[in-house]
């Protein structure tokens, strides 16, 4: 088996947004693309989405409910889902002939081939897995062993391992629980199959609750005492469009070593949150929020191209004695320390 071929070309110029330009173009001319032979349609598809964000990836493949299915990826980037995505939102609806996606999907069949990379072939039915577990944060670390990795160059075992784990449990699902991943030089230290570490991550999947709030509490140098409660079972991929990061800071009459003060002001911390969660409307949520040294921060996250969400959230914020702060933020990484 070979490694899929990704095809990019130089942004082309559009009059209208490149979104509605692709789809425009694909409705009239490049859903007739015969997928099995390059030709001067894919090409222009390279173009169309190079025109979207020149980072994205593209390829073909079989469908599951249909012929053909094109997938537009972020390319394992993190803040290029959020663009993926849009383009997936204004995709026409599936057909007989082609679907579409906006990552890669699990293909476990493909750990029964082999594959060529450098030059050499790796057997990837002959992999295995060190499986770790770190409940607290609802993921799993692995470590991947190969025979064959020792032929290869010292790159390419990496490649190797992310491709194995894209098409073991699909790009998305390798954002949502796998916390890291490292080669073992040896077998005996990885000893479980694939079949393993799907049903590990099934086993996540079931203890996953999206509206689970954690707290957390920690000591500054100063002597002062911090305190988080963060949704603990969030992750950034099954929102991506929520790209835009507030933060809204109250502050509050706070005790010597930095935490409220007193009853009344946690009621009113907690009044202006309940308050809050009922102004979010659509995809907008809060994610955590924080206090230290006087301050409580709010992090809620928003879709950038909804403007109205975030002026309407600041102009709420502010007329309740809040801050705010926004930041372009698409693969939450500035709450990475709750959320994993």
């Amino acid at each position: 088996m070979s490694l899929m071929r990704f095809f990019r070309r130089p942004a082309a110029s559009a009059s209208v947004h490149p979104v509605t330009d692709f789809w425009e173009w694909w409705s009239s001319e490049g859903r007739f693309l015969d997928p099995s032979t390059r030709s001067s349609l894919t090409d222009e598809l390279a173009a169309r989405v190079a025109a979207i964000h020149d980072g994205l990836a593209w390829h073909l493949s079989a469908g599951t409910d249909a012929e053909h299915r094109l997938t537009v990826s972020g390319n394992g980037v993190p803040e290029l889902r959020p663009v993926a995505t849009r383009w997936l939102r204004a995709a026409p609806r599936a057909d007989e002939t082609w679907e579409f996606r906006a990552s890669q999907e699990a293909d476990p069949r493909a750990l029964t081939n082999t594959m060529t990379i450098a030059g050499r072939t790796v057997d990837l039915s002959a992999t295995r897995f060190r499986i770790e577990s770190h409940p607290d944060e609802l993921r799993i670390s692995l470590g991947v062993f190969n025979p064959d990795f020792d032929d290869l160059p010292a790159d390419a075992p990496l490649q190797v391992i992310f491709l194995v784990l894209d098409w073991l449990l699909g790009e998305d699902d390798v954002e949502r629980w796998i916390a890291g991943v490292e080669r073992v030089d040896g077998a005996g230290d990885a000893t479980a199959t694939a079949d393993d570490v799907v049903d590990a991550v099934a086993a996540l999947r079931r203890e996953q609750d999206r509206d689970e709030w954690t707290l957390a509490r920690w000591d500054e140098e100063s002597g002062l005492h911090g305190l988080a409660s963060f949704r603990r079972a969030l992750r950034w991929v099954d929102h991506p469009t929520l790209d835009a990061h507030h933060l809204l800071h109250v502050s509050y009459s706070a005790q010597g070593n930095g935490l409220p003060a007193d009853t009344a002001e946690l009621e009113r911390l907690r009044a202006f949150e309940s308050e809050l969660e009922t102004r979010l409307t659509g995809d907008a949520m809060l994610v955590a929020h924080e206090s230290l040294a006087g301050r409580r921060t709010f992090h809620v996250y928003t879709d950038s191209e909804d403007q109205n969400a975030g002026e309407q959230l600041t102009m709420w914020a502010e007329s309740h004695g809040a801050t705010v702060e926004a930041t372009h933020d698409p693969a939450w990484r500035e709450v990475r320390h709750f959320t994993g």
